[in-house]
């Protein structure tokens, strides 16, 4: 499975957030409300005993499907929340496909994105699983400013013992998007399954160098950019002069956050580098090994996928007045903690060169 057929799983997590705040629970439909199944008619008695009538077998369903049947399983995707319109409509298009796939992925099917008879029994059963919230991948969308922003634990001289393996994971920095994805592997060893999505800015006039790296060696906790003499937070090398970190700061205090960097993020802005919030620059900064591919692409203006994962990664405005507040006393919110993570590859600090 490539990562273009995983985009429909990604997609439709997309469309699941608001659902997924309070999704209602699939009820199974009877025989006779359900247009994907017929049954034969009672046969007459008969002096001869006959088979017990059977029901037809389910219409597969596939893209460019149109009729009552593509209305039928719309509803109970959106049920479950795989799926979010104003209303069904009876056409199987690009975004129901997104969602059946969703929907067998998440139900462990083999996620083709056609819904055929297995799919369709396990949608209308009432067991089948709900869509996971957009928050799971994204929790950012769910912090205040004051996390995104001012977060710093004070360990300042502390580095990571080690990290999860080279080939845990995989990032894609999609320029168009100015989006940073991140996936690790399905059961076929395809890097498909999300993990983190995060919203970014790359270098303004097209200067963050494209292709597929290796990540490097080097990390710096807080520390001053030589070029503008400005600060950030948890510099993940990618290569050379070419990081991940955070948002910049005028001194080296995280209440003098740039305003404009911040209202800016998720343009291109940036001399090169990937600048993300803090606790998604913190979750790179700890989780990712030297070795692990990187992907820096273009994008494209059509890939629904990526845009709805950007549609979607909203995050908390800037205050009109600076908050007063121990950047130390900020709770952090995020789905992980540097215990959780795996040290099979111990830290080797190397150097920018």
């Amino acid at each position: 499975m490539n990562l273009r057929k995983a985009g429909c799983f990604i997609l439709a997590l997309m469309l699941c957030t608001g659902a997924a705040l309070g999704c209602a629970k699939e009820t199974e439909p009877t025989p006779s409300e359900s247009p994907t199944q017929t049954f034969a008619a009672e046969p007459a008695p008969s002096s001869s005993p006959t088979p017990s009538p059977t029901p037809t077998p389910y219409t597969e369903l596939a893209e460019g499907a149109q009729g009552a049947e593509v209305q039928h399983l719309q509803e109970a995707l959106m049920e479950l929340g795989y799926l979010i319109e104003d209303e069904a409509t009876d056409y199987y298009g690009s975004m129901t496909r997104a969602a059946v796939a969703a929907f067998q992925k998440q139900n462990d099917l083999q996620p083709d994105g056609i819904a055929g008879e297995e799919t369709q029994k396990l949608l209308y059963s009432g067991t089948a699983k709900e869509c996971d919230p957009f928050s799971k991948f994204a929790p950012t969308v769910g912090m205040t400013f004051e996390e995104l922003v001012m977060s710093d634990d004070g360990t300042r001289d502390q580095y990571p013992e080690g990290f999860p393996a080279a080939d845990t994971y995989k990032i894609i920095v999609d320029i168009e998007h100015q989006v940073t994805m991140v996936y690790s592997q399905d059961e076929n060893g395809e890097y498909t399954v999300p993990v983190r999505y995060m919203l970014c800015s790359t270098g303004k006039d097209d200067c963050t160098p494209k292709g597929t790296f290796k990540m490097d060696n080097y990390h710096v906790r807080f520390s001053q950019f030589a070029r503008d003499k400005t600060y950030g937070q948890y510099w993940t090398q990618i290569r050379g002069a070419i990081y991940f970190h955070t948002i910049l700061y005028e001194e080296f205090d995280t209440s003098t956050y740039i305003e404009e960097v911040w209202e800016k993020l998720g343009t291109a802005d940036s001399h090169g580098c990937i600048r993300l919030t803090v606790p998604d620059a913190k979750w790179m900064w700890f989780n990712i090994a030297p070795g692990t591919v990187c992907v820096i692409r273009d994008g494209d203006p059509g890939d629904e996928e990526t845009a709805a994962i950007r549609k979607q990664l909203v995050l908390a405005d800037m205050p009109e007045e600076r908050p007063d507040i121990d950047p130390q006393d900020i709770p952090s919110t995020d789905n992980w903690s540097p215990e959780d993570v795996a040290h099979d590859v111990p830290f080797v600090q190397g150097s920018q060169d």
